[in-house]
């Protein structure tokens, strides 16, 4: 999925859904953002200063993005923080050492929830840009069926699904803001 539409839905999960608050809304939307951040790091690095230079039209875009996500000196952090063992292990130590009376307003854990969905979500919406989910214990990948980009696996259809589904329920926090007579949420 687009690295906004993660962080929307955590957001709306910890905010609205399960009313943690507003720092648990915003920490699940970092943390839902958190596994992309080498891909723009790498983004930057790769196309910034080549399409200043020269434009779109020096680049191989294949080569590119395979540095991007890849085998570039980001590709490596990036399949780390998309793995979901990483994660899972951080999640087992918040438990085992019983951080959540520490973590009153539950940002580390929202952080790290959004930081898992991210996994969850770009596992079964990845085709041919799949990462090893469980490395580096392993290297085994799987493709879905579905692609949230690729239109030749139902990547259109996710499109409007998934942006469909962003504006329903922006749609459905206005008409509840506005039935409450706009009076702002505290938390």
């Amino acid at each position: 999925m687009e690295t906004y539409s993660h962080a929307f839905f955590t957001w709306a999960l910890a905010k609205h859904g399960v009313k943690a608050g507003r720092a648990a809304g915003i920490a699940g939307a970092v943390g839902a953002s958190f596994p992309d951040l080498p891909s723009f790091a790498g983004t930057a690095y790769y196309i910034g200063p080549a399409y200043l230079r020269e434009g779109w039209s020096s680049m191989d875009t294949e080569e590119v993005l395979q540095a991007i996500y890849f085998t570039g000196p980001f590709g490596g952090t990036g399949s780390a923080l998309h793995s979901a063992v990483p994660v899972l292990a951080l999640l087992v130590l918040y438990r085992v050492l019983k951080l959540g009376s520490r973590d009153r307003r539950k940002i580390l854990l929202w952080f790290l929830l959004g930081w898992f969905g991210h996994t969850l979500a770009d596992f079964v919406t990845h085709v041919d840009d799949v990462r090893p989910l469980f490395w580096p214990l392993s290297d085994w990948t799987w493709a879905s069926p579905v692609s949230y980009y690729n239109s030749d696996y139902y990547g259109r259809e996710f499109f409007l699904a998934n942006h469909g589904l962003i504006l329903v329920t922006m749609l459905a926090l206005l008409v509840a803001r506005l039935r409450r007579g706009g009076k702002r949420e505290a938390g």
